[in-house]
């Protein structure tokens, strides 16, 4: 064999095996991608809810969050305080405990998606639009993707407070939180700290 060929051989064999690698590691994979969308869209669409509640979606501007499951905004024109219906978030001010385990991760988390929104809507259900302390009772959609949703498919809330007729959609609730208990993700690390009566930080110590 030539010289000439010896070379030509080394030089395919390098750039086929450059190809092999890239194609392996280089690129990233499509169906990773693709479900990661997938789950970004939620399994509860505003159209679904407006659909079973009969209620209309209505503009939200958001101005903060108290914790994760709280926040201050601007509806029709007016400042009002919009409490996520049926999930608790540990508490960044409880007046036993102060800052819950967990509490800042909720809060970053629905601070992050609300900034970075283009649009926030909301939609009541089918009973009382606010509760005893005057706050908004709504199902909160950032970009079209449900927080409540979002927030118990993280592992950082939990399903309570259900106060029926306002509980529409309280067994689709209850799956997404399993599957976040079945991987023991976040609140869910170790399985007392959320109970019946709400958030146990004593029991993570």
């Amino acid at each position: 064999m030539k010289m000439q060929d010896i070379k030509t051989l080394i030089t395919s064999g390098t750039i086929i095996l450059a190809v092999a690698l890239y194609m392996i590691f280089g690129r990233p994979p499509a169906d990773d991608k693709e479900t990661s969308t997938s789950d970004q869209q939620g399994i509860i669409t505003i159209t679904d809810v407006e659909k079973k509640t009969g209620n209309e979606r209505f503009t939200v501007d958001y101005i903060k969050a108290y914790d994760g499951d709280t926040i201050q905004a601007t509806v029709d024109g007016e400042k009002q305080k919009i409490r996520l219906l049926m999930v608790d978030t540990p508490e960044m001010h409880h007046k036993k405990d102060g800052k819950q385990p967990y509490a800042q991760d909720a809060m970053d988390y629905t601070v992050k998606l609300m900034e970075n929104a283009k649009k926030i809507e909301a939609v009541y259900d089918v009973g009382p639009e606010t509760d005893k302390y005057d706050r908004l009772l709504a199902y909160v959609f950032v970009d079209d993707v449900l927080l409540q949703e979002s927030l118990l498919n993280e592992g950082l809330a939990a399903v309570r407070f259900i106060h029926k007729p306002n509980n529409t959609f309280e067994d689709e609730f209850r799956e997404i939180q399993q599957k976040a208990q079945d991987i023991k993700l976040n609140i869910w690390s170790n399985d007392k700290y959320f109970q019946k009566d709400g958030f146990h930080p004593e029991v993570l110590n």
